[in-house]
């Protein structure tokens, strides 16, 4: 008679660590760059608000760079998450332009790079990305 064999050979067991090393690399690598895409729409949602406040003065004032504007050149302004810097130049009476850099390991991010956002709302970045990508 013949004794039956209980539990997994060594071949099994590392045919299973194998596709689960598979799988977690491909969820991991979608992890990170779902997050990264998260955090360029924080950017991008700071661009907007800050814009918006520019357009009110605007609309107030009838010129960008008012003495009355909460926002001037030179300003600058961090995401809520700290993964992108603001920064306000060029505010003239009729021009502004607006520049997101990324910072902390939002660095990484070179399918967009910087995000800029004028008062034409023309939208750039510096990135290797599409404008579907980034914007």
């Amino acid at each position: 008679m013949k004794k039956s064999q209980l539990g997994f050979t060594l071949i099994e067991i590392m045919v299973t660590v194998a596709i689960v090393a598979i799988l977690g690399s491909v969820a991991f690598s979608a992890y990170k760059d779902q997050i990264e895409k998260t955090r360029r729409a924080d950017g991008k949602a700071l661009l907007t608000n800050i814009s918006q406040q520019l357009e009110r003065c605007y609309t107030k004032f009838g010129r960008y760079d008012n003495a009355g504007c909460s926002i001037v050149n030179g300003t600058s302004l961090n995401a809520e998450n700290n993964s992108y810097n603001v920064t306000v130049a060029g505010v003239t009476a009729t021009t502004y332009t607006l520049t997101a850099t990324p910072l902390g390991t939002q660095v990484n991010d070179t399918t967009c790079g910087n995000l800029s956002l004028d008062q034409a709302g023309q939208q750039t970045y510096s990135g290797t990305g599409t404008t579907d990508q980034c914007w």
